[in-house]
């Protein structure tokens, strides 16, 4: 039918269709109650955006090829707001560059072919405007284009002016401290703050915070690539080797059903064989980005560095032959991880599987576990596994699916704030679910090490504690300085073929379980259990040595954890008078 008032309504809702599909990632974003927010950060930013390129050119036909990249990310970017509620960005970037086709496409549940017919659908929509532009010629009207660059320059000016302000916060932050550098400095940008959920800006800042990133990554790991221990495993264990390290998050000690508490938190592993729990574990810092590399290497309590100075026990274990792999629920950017990921980077193989890291709900840790199959099917002589789980990560009731919700009222399926003193219980009950969980996880993890019949071991240890207003005292959360930020928990459990070759080690490992320790012993007590040695090695360190002795347990600022002061309401700790 070629009628021209037909053609006209085609290339007219042709038009209107491309629009609303370009825009659709802001709509879908549409506020329940309006505010001015919305429309000056989203709605017209979007707007703006695509009518810079459009005036980029006289000619319609060369600012609507522009939009091809951006129009076929469409159905992507709003998969990506209904299932995790968040726009892409530069965590979502680095999961995909770590993550192989097959494992990404674990990430579209299932609804692989509705994006590829959306994307086809989108592309022929694109083309038929492209092809209708260029047969009528359609073209910006004279004057038009200098008007709309004097308004977008005077918007840039603006905004450049923002940036310069929050720059100046940025330089005053690293002149404080040099070490936090670009993956701790605070604020982000003004462009990150203010445009980090506006479709297509949000792409293009993330593309750039995961080039920032990633290069400031890259020449912190060249300066401790070439370090070396020197490690021997003296003498040769016999037949094939496993050992699986968790790291676990904000879990304490005294919420374990196995230390004596009384909700039924740790069923599964309660009936272990050959597991060993130690209630008096601690962490030296209250922050996962500076408790974690003390956990993975030889880094002091003390070390208020940000970045590593030489390698961790990972590579310490590729040293004497291991295959090394680092499987993470958490994610490989950002302030809080960047300096992990360092280590992480270390391993033979690196898999990141949560696309939303702590911030939303995302995937649980349960994901690691046929990752962690898939591993154990290689069936190669020597491994070491390094798992980072999200653990008891607020918000709690997004760690655990539905039929883990046990102890209720838990406020799962609610935004619940942590500072909150009137959710107590629910605050409770969800975190006390999430314990719950770890011991399902971490049981499974021992069953799968069960069927190897190896000479295995797995030990998790927290990465720091939480305070959950105890007792009367309002603090919730970590970072206060309380003995519970400080206390975690912490697993060992080897196999019986272990057993049988270390039978002094594992010894030793069971009759210390009262003892008290910390998580800087775990980079000499896991190479020990190994029998890895180095030139260094320092065995008073290591609980399964005989070598090993009690020590002062001093925490990031110097404090001795044990002769602290308390004071009676938190247990805040201060130095004795």
């Amino acid at each position: 039918m070629n009628h021209p008032l037909f053609l006209v309504c085609c290339r007219a809702l042709a038009a209107l269709l491309l629009l609303l599909v370009l825009m659709s990632p802001v709509l879908v974003q549409w506020p329940a109650s309006w505010h001015w927010d919305y429309l000056n950060w989203k709605l017209l930013p979007a707007a703006g955006f695509y009518l810079l390129l459009f005036s980029l050119f006289s000619k319609i036909r060369w600012g609507l090829m522009l939009l091809l990249p951006f129009v076929l990310l469409v159905p992507q970017e709003v998969f990506y707001l209904h299932t995790y509620q968040k726009s892409t960005d530069a965590h979502a970037l680095a999961i995909v560059a770590e993550t192989d086709l097959a494992e990404a496409a674990g990430y579209l549940t299932g609804i692989g072919v509705v994006l590829a017919l959306a994307v086809l659908v989108l592309g022929l929509l694109w083309f038929y405007a492209v092809r209708t532009a260029w047969l009528l010629k359609w073209q910006w009207g004279q004057g038009w284009r200098p008007f709309l660059w004097l308004v977008f320059i005077g918007l840039g000016a603006s905004l450049a002016w923002h940036e310069w302000q929050y720059q100046q916060l940025n330089k005053a932050a690293e002149r404080k401290n040099p070490q936090e550098t670009v993956f701790a400095s605070r604020p982000l940008p003004y462009s990150h703050e203010k445009f980090h959920a506006t479709y297509p800006l949000n792409l293009l800042l993330a593309l750039n915070e995961f080039r920032v990133q990633r290069e400031a990554t890259a020449q912190v790991a060249s300066q401790v690539e070439q370090f070396r221990f020197g490690v021997r495993q003296e003498p040769e264990i016999s037949g094939r080797q496993i050992y699986l390290l968790v790291i676990g998050e904000t879990l304490r000690p005294d919420r374990l059903q196995l230390n004596g508490y009384p909700r039924s938190t740790t069923p599964r592993l309660a009936g272990t064989a050959n597991l060993v729990s130690y209630p008096d574990m601690i962490s030296p810092w209250a922050w996962t980005r500076m408790s974690v590399p003390v956990m993975l290497s030889r880094k002091a309590g003390t070390d208020q560095r940000y970045f590593p100075t030489e390698a961790s026990l990972v590579s310490a274990f590729k040293e004497a032959g291991f295959s090394t792999y680092w499987l993470s629920t958490q994610s490989p950017l950002g302030v809080h991880d960047s300096s992990i990921a360092l280590h992480a980077s270390e391993a033979d193989q690196v898999q990141y599987l949560n696309p939303v890291g702590y911030r939303q709900e995302g995937f649980y840790d349960e994901i690691l576990l046929p990752a962690v199959e898939r591993v154990l099917a290689q069936d190669e002589s020597k491994q070491l596994i390094v798992l980072h789980t999200l653990g008891s990560h607020f918000s709690y009731a997004d760690r655990y699916p539905k039929h883990f919700d046990l102890f209720t009222p838990s406020g799962k399926g609610e935004r619940i704030s942590m500072h909150d003193r009137s959710a107590r219980q629910k605050l409770n009950n969800a975190y006390d679910n999430s314990v719950a969980y770890t011991d399902f996880v971490l049981f499974n993890l021992i069953n799968q090490l069960k069927q190897t019949n190896a000479s295995a071991a797995l030990l998790y240890a927290s990465d720091h504690g939480e305070n959950i207003f105890d007792g009367q005292c309002g603090k919730s959360g970590h970072g206060h300085n309380t003995e519970f930020d400080y206390r975690v928990a912490a697993l060992l459990w080897f196999s019986d073929a272990l057993k049988m070759q270390q039978p002094q080690k594992t010894q030793l490992a069971q009759s210390r379980r009262e003892q008290p320790l910390s998580t800087t012993q775990l980079f000499d007590t896991l190479l020990d259990l190994a029998n890895l040695s180095y030139p260094e090695q320092q065995l008073q360190q290591s609980w399964v040595s005989a070598q090993w002795q009690p020590a002062p347990r001093i925490l990031q600022h110097g404090l001795d954890f044990d002769k602290a002061n308390r004071d009676p309401v938190c247990k805040e700790l201060s130095a004795p008078k």
